[in-house]
């Protein structure tokens, strides 16, 4: 594939960086249960907390198999899970291939896969705006790390996705904001990613990782340039519609480093010496509906220390998460690396009168993306308010049509 040559090219010139540290790709030989095909289907309504989150595993696992070159989606089933290379998640479509200028066709699903470029939001939350400028995390400030850099964002979809948005011309916001019903068909994917700049400092290894042009920053958070970084995977939200389940199943990973389970260490967002909350370059008024950003003035980027986990992860999540992580096949992987944190799916999802389905469990919360409402957060409850611009009508629990452009309008600099 064009894109990873010109990777490949662009690692010689990152001298200053921490080198690339993907395990080097080797035919598969796995005498285990991991699979480089998604799953056939998600477990049945009702079942058990393991069994929807060894279905969360298995997907993470196929999601994360090195792409084939030049073949969007399809896995490459001779190299090794999280091995070199895009991964299948990160060939999928993303926000700024599927939502073009002047609400332009996108053309084919196997288009040239370009460089990736992130850019990070600082605006409010994206389920209470029609801004279209970046991806935000889902309610609240910026994402500061140790380091004192931004957490960056990306949104993507897979091929059944991406097929349903085109063939309804769903691109265009004028049109998708008309449509009398928005309805996904079963074997939708959408996957939000969160991202953080590895240093001299991290060692890449234990995260997936890519090189990507990201939006650069002044102390009082105002865009000031673009500068390529090797990036490390923190986060990953995989939402999947299985068939029995229109409210869809969501599954949430992250980097085992983010928040380290003992307190008295540190962590890529957590300093156990911190005593206060400071969620800089903004200070965060909470008092109305919404959160409201007051800019700190002169201030420099800061962490939001100490940022923990709200709701601890459920230990027969804990037991799959143990065993996936132990699994011989992920020996050499950055994967061993990640934790599932939930898996929220509806218990009931066909009862008639009861349209959520019933959220199991009740809250869903990523520290990278729900950093700030980890106490009520449920994916769910919050995307069953998804709407097109300017419209009421429900989109099928996907936000993705914030993103639509409408023709002859100046286009929104929708970042990768």
């Amino acid at each position: 594939m064009k894109t990873l040559v010109c990777f490949s090219m662009l690692l010689l010139g990152l001298a200053n960086l921490p080198a690339q540290a993907r395990e080097a790709t080797q035919p598969s030989a796995l005498a285990t249960s991991l699979s480089c095909q998604l799953p056939a289907a998600a477990p049945a309504a009702g079942a058990g907390q393991t069994l929807f989150d060894e279905y969360s595993w298995q997907l993470f696992v196929a999601l994360n198999w090195p792409a084939q070159d030049g073949q969007r989606g399809s896995p490459d089933c001779t190299k090794q899970p999280g091995g070199s290379g895009y991964t299948v998640w990160q060939t999928y479509k993303s926000v700024a291939e599927i939502f073009l200028p002047n609400a332009a066709n996108p053309g084919p699903w196997d288009s040239v896969l370009r460089a990736k470029s992130l850019g990070l939001i600082n605006i409010a939350a994206l389920k209470n705006t029609n801004q279209q400028e970046r991806v935000d995390q889902a309610v609240g400030g910026w994402l500061i790390d140790q380091a004192g850099n931004p957490t960056y964002y990306d949104i993507a979809a897979n091929e059944t996705s991406y097929d349903y948005i085109v063939n309804n011309t769903f691109y265009n916001a004028n049109v998708v904001s008309n449509a009398s019903s928005i309805k996904f068909p079963n074997g939708v994917i959408e996957v939000k990613s969160s991202w953080r700049i590895l240093t001299s400092k991290d060692n890449a290894s234990r995260y997936l990782n890519m090189i990507a042009q990201v939006t650069t920053f002044d102390a009082q958070g105002k865009p000031n340039g673009v500068a390529q970084q090797l990036l490390g995977l923190v986060g990953l939200h995989i939402i999947t519609k299985p068939v029995g389940y229109p409210q869809w199943v969501w599954s949430t990973f992250e980097q085992i480093d983010n928040v380290p389970a003992d307190p008295s260490t540190h962590g890529s967002y957590y300093d156990p010496a911190a005593t206060t909350v400071n969620q800089s370059p903004c200070n965060w008024n909470t008092q109305g509906a919404h959160p409201v950003c007051v800019p700190v003035s002169g201030t420099t980027f800061q962490t939001p220390d100490p940022l923990t986990r709200v709701t601890a992860i459920d230990s027969a999540t804990d037991k799959v998460n143990a065993t996936y992580r132990a699994d011989p096949g992920l020996k050499n992987s950055p994967l061993k690396y990640y934790q599932l944190i939930t898996t929220q799916r509806p218990l009931n999802p066909n009862m008639i009168g009861n349209p959520m389905g019933t959220p199991t469990p009740t809250l869903s919360a990523n520290v990278t993306m729900e950093s700030y409402i980890q106490p009520t957060s449920s994916c769910m409850a919050c995307h069953s308010m998804a709407t097109p611009p300017k419209s009421a009508i429900k989109s099928d629990y996907s936000y993705l049509f914030k993103f639509a452009q409408t023709p002859g309008a100046t286009p929104s600099p929708i970042k990768e």
